[in-house]
């Protein structure tokens, strides 16, 4: 007696990848079958061999309805169709983004701030131990120490010349003193870095509160966002400046503070607070190119347009999501979520358009920005406020998330319900303060992903680094 034929499940495959796309049909595919069945059947469509005669085969994940499969297609029917084996399932194929895989992780002196890896090889790390510094991606030797001339902390880091420039780059940090700071490095050759010292270029002004974030333009501009609620514009001069544009600050008192002086009371200066004239210290103090106001409290962070860079996007506490035209500062387009709903940071995915907020609200927003009246187009859960997070530089479906649970998640917004990949810290943090005495704790604070590698940071003192390659 033979054994019967496994029964036949009517799919229909599809993609939204020009490179892996199949002929359109409808597929019987045995019941019993796995990802790694249907991933083989692409490959064999595709004629990707592996014997080597053509393409290496590529690994596929299939996403149902929403859901990434992980078990087989007989186990998805029963769950979801009640055993409803007639009607054809749609089933989406993506390449797999391959797991995680910790490379190491490098102490800092304090709280980890802002990351970026904007520049190839290296890493630009802000703390709030008041300094920048540069990280090779081969060393946890730090190539240059960039301090603020401020004891308050910075708060945000930004590289801001491109990758082709290898001489005076540009950096960027902000600070809990109101202040932008733009330092220049003689080189990032570890040779000339060693010969040469980096210098402080200016001190952008204009903000009242601390420096939330700093993004850097397409053409060397420089944007930052406050507590103030204003979104700073600095265009830097293309010849180094000779004078100050500003005054140097006060060092008696913090703006917003309301308290009246009493009669005979002198304030002295306040701890970390310094003035530039006095101390020889900082940049030539230059006032914004424009201000754009709008938001209602903090704005969490701006991005620049990826397709259009007359276009700045920008998040706030008060839930809105505006867009900004950057010549003329007008809020071009405003989109305004729940009141409640603090948005904490801001990215924009490749190719589509759409924008990723992060909230306190434990929430991953999307939203469609080619639709005129579209709000919120899709939520994900984290489980935790994302003070951070950031899409991957080609993929207009993937995305990494820094929680304040002290663990980041990959996601692909093809599988919305659950986080693809979450990577946390192996091993118990030993020490239970910074160097300078400050309580570690588990919050992350930042994260980058340049395709290849995932860097993050926070309150644990650390710089934690993943190769993460995706798609």
């Amino acid at each position: 007696m033979t054994d019967p034929a496994p029964r036949q499940l009517p799919i229909n495959l599809f993609t939204r990848s020009p490179a892996y796309a199949i002929p359109q049909s409808t597929y019987f595919i045995p019941a019993t079958w796995r990802r790694f069945q249907l991933s083989e059947l692409i490959n064999k469509v595709l004629g990707n061999d592996a014997d080597g005669e053509g393409r290496a085969p590529v690994p596929f994940d299939f996403v149902v309805e929403g859901e990434v499969l992980r078990g087989s297609l007989e186990a998805w029917v029963k769950k979801h169709r009640g055993g409803d084996e007639e009607s054809a399932i749609s089933v989406e194929y993506v390449r797999s983004v391959m797991p995680p895989t910790e490379v190491g992780r490098w102490e800092q002196e304090d709280w980890v701030s802002g990351l970026s890896l904007a520049r190839p090889g290296h890493i630009l790390v802000s703390s709030y131990l008041s300094h920048a510094r540069v990280l090779p991606l081969s060393s946890s030797e730090p190539l240059y120490t960039l301090n603020l001339p401020t004891s308050l902390g910075a708060t945000s880091c930004a590289w801001l010349s491109p990758p082709s420039l290898t001489s005076d780059v540009l950096v960027a940090a902000g600070g809990v003193d109101r202040a932008t700071h733009v330092f220049s490095l003689p080189s990032l050759e570890p040779a000339s870095a060693a010969a040469a010292a980096p210098k402080e270029l200016y001190t952008l002004m204009g903000h009242t509160t601390p420096i939330s974030s700093v993004t850097a333009g397409p053409s060397g501009e420089v944007l930052s966002t406050g507590w103030d609620g204003a979104i700073n514009l600095y265009v830097l001069p293309a010849e180094p400046e000779e004078e100050h544009q500003l005054p140097a600050e006060p060092t008696s008192y913090l703006p917003g503070q309301k308290r009246r002086k009493r009669a005979g009371e002198v304030r002295g200066p306040i701890e970390g607070l310094t003035d530039g004239d006095a101390t020889g210290e900082g940049g030539w103090r230059r006032a914004p190119d424009g201000v754009w106001r709008g938001h209602k409290g903090r704005v969490g962070g701006a991005v620049w347009d990826r397709q259009d860079t007359a276009r700045v996007w920008s998040a706030g506490w008060d839930g809105s999501v505006r867009g900004w035209d950057a010549e003329t500062g007008a809020a071009a387009v405003i989109r305004q979520g729940p009141a409640d709903k603090a948005l904490l940071c801001v990215d924009q995915f490749a190719g589509n358009g759409t924008l990723a907020t992060g909230g306190m609200d434990r929430t991953v927003c999307l939203w469609d920005t080619r639709e005129a009246t579209s709000l919120i187009s899709l939520v994900l859960p984290t489980a935790s406020p994302v003070p951070s997070l950031t899409c991957h530089p080609t993929s207009p479906f993937t995305f990494a998330a820094a929680t304040y649970a002290g663990a980041v998640q990959i996601w692909d917004v093809r599988s919305p319900k659950h986080a693809l990949f979450t990577m946390a810290r192996k091993t118990k943090v030993e020490r239970e303060t910074t160097n300078n005495g400050k309580v570690l704790g588990e919050r992350l604070l930042a994260v980058d992903w340049d395709g290849e590698v995932v860097v993050a940071g926070g309150e644990d003192g650390e710089v934690g680094l993943w190769r993460a390659r995706g798609e």
